[in-house]
């Protein structure tokens, strides 16, 4: 058996549902199905009268893994379902090993937590990395193309996998199919769509060969109470069938691949969790019958004398990427107290750090200016309240309702600030020039400079947070204040 390694980059955002419900709240997967990658491979070397076709795609002599993201070109592991933490606690401060916990008072006063989501990446030094996988939701609306405007209540909502994310998998192929191996290569290799709503605005990816770290295992048998067991971590999606033909939930050990007559599986040591879907077939326009299975992390402990076994695929379905397994993979050692060798550390963005570019379009120039004029109303409503308060009581004669009259007037015409200012009668000047403009001039032009009421109008007229909108905060402020006078 050969293996062929790849690396998937998401070029856009991806919508992968981990269930057909079509209402409800709707999740997306953190992980890419190698149903995908055989599809994609489908689409371009399957022909109903190729005997290749057979041997790729029926046969099982070809697997299409599934692709988990990673860090540093290592890929990613579903968290064991095996592993917990206490309850209070983050997995920082440490975590147990179920099977190989000594289940007594300590233990059970902690109130262990089973640690069920999330990829991380176990190295060599006993250091577990989060892998993080960034999801966006959005809220889109049907199409009523007769209309030409949104279909009355078809609201739903995309969760989906954010691009940026890096993932790797693997394809298995046998000496069997061997001969179909660089066509295999250059039907994956390229720029891809996968996933929901492809037509529209997601499912781009990239795919490459490339070559990334896989987990470490050990061939040492784990010894529990003198018995001999062996540890099977669920890498990918297990489906098992019993001798009618229904989907189980209860394997045997022969299922799992160890071959031993006595061998059995310890169900009170072992941590299984399970899934239930229906695929969509996109050429009969239909569901298939629904799967149901062992999920992705479970960790099954078979009791046997027969050592470890080479790895392997088990189960049902193993050319859409279930089945594999690893044996006695690193992360489930622990020591005497089943504490866990390996330190989890904190969750690590995968995502890279766009730089921030400057968009220029029409909607982005319109919102742009709705903010400044925004920011302007506010600037304009609080300088004028702030105006009115602090001098209502120099402008209380009834004459000047005339004088904000008049201001609001000018103010209408004059657009530009310097005319503005010079008309009222509150532009620059050196003291030998004789003072111009609208409150210097007239019978109130006394009253104007009484108790400082021209050096109130100016301040207001030259402060730095009206500029740009003086001409709006004029027309304002002699509506305000001519309110004022009158009352």
């Amino acid at each position: 058996m050969e293996k062929i390694q790849f690396k998937c980059e998401l070029l856009s955002d991806i919508v992968l549902n981990d269930s057909s419900a079509t209402e409800g709240k709707r999740r997306s997967l953190d992980f890419i199905p190698g149903n995908n990658f055989l599809g994609i491979a489908a689409a371009q070397l399957y022909e109903k009268t190729d005997e290749a076709a057979w041997s790729i795609f029926h046969s099982g002599h070809v697997r299409f893994g599934d692709a988990h993201p990673s860090i540093n070109n290592k890929r990613g592991l579903r968290i064991p379902a095996s592993i917990f933490h206490p309850k209070l606690n983050g997995m920082e401060t440490g975590c147990y090993i179920h099977h190989l916990t000594k289940q007594d008072a300590n233990i059970r006063a902690m109130q262990l937590k089973q640690c069920r989501e999330g990829f991380y990446i176990f190295n060599q030094n006993y250091l577990a990395t989060q892998v993080a996988v960034n999801k966006d939701f959005s809220i889109k609306s049907a199409y009523d193309s007769d209309m030409r405007r949104a279909k009355d209540s078809q609201m739903f909502g995309y969760e989906a996998l954010c691009k940026g994310v890096i993932m790797y998998f693997t394809v298995e192929i046998e000496e069997d199919a061997k001969q179909y191996k660089e066509a295999i290569i250059n039907a994956l290799c390229g720029h891809h769509h996968i996933g929901r709503s492809r037509s529209a605005q997601y499912g781009w990816v990239e795919i490459t060969e490339s070559q990334f770290e896989e987990v470490a295992t050990t061939q040492q048998p784990i010894q529990i109470e003198d018995k001999q067991y062996v540890a099977v971590y669920a890498d990918s999606r297990l489906i098992f069938l019993d001798e009618n033909g229904n989907n189980t939930f209860q394997p045997y050990p022969r299922d799992l691949g160890i071959d031993d007559e006595n061998a059995e599986i310890d169900w009170t040591l072992s941590q299984v969790r399970t899934f239930q879907y229906a695929p969509w077939n996109y050429t009969r326009q239909a569901f298939d019958a629904d799967r149901c299975g062992i999920e992705k992390g479970s960790v099954f402990l078979v009791r046997t004398s027969v050592g470890v076994p080479p790895e392997k695929t088990v189960g049902y379905y193993k050319n859409e990427g279930f089945g594999h397994i690893i044996y006695n993979p690193i992360f489930l050692q622990a020591d005497g107290e089943g504490h866990s060798l390996f330190k989890f550390s904190k969750q690590e963005e995968t995502t890279p750090n766009f730089l921030a570019t400057e968009v220029e379009s029409s909607l982005i120039k319109f919102l742009r200016k709705k903010e400044e004029n925004s920011t302007g109303e506010n600037t304009i409503i609080t300088e004028v309240n702030k105006f009115v308060e602090d001098n209502k009581k120099l402008f209380s004669q009834d004459l000047f309702a005339s004088q904000w009259g008049s201001i609001r007037a000018l103010a209408m015409v004059y657009n530009d600030e310097e005319k503005l200012k010079k008309v009222i009668g509150c532009d620059e000047r050196k003291d030998s020039e004789k003072p111009q403009g609208y409150i210097n001039h007239g019978v109130a032009a006394e009253k104007w400079n009484e108790r400082g009421r021209r050096e109130a109008l100016e301040e207001f007229l030259k402060d730095p947070k009206l500029k740009g909108h003086l001409q709006e905060a004029v027309i304002n402020l002699a509506s305000e204040m001519a309110k004022v006078c009158k009352s």
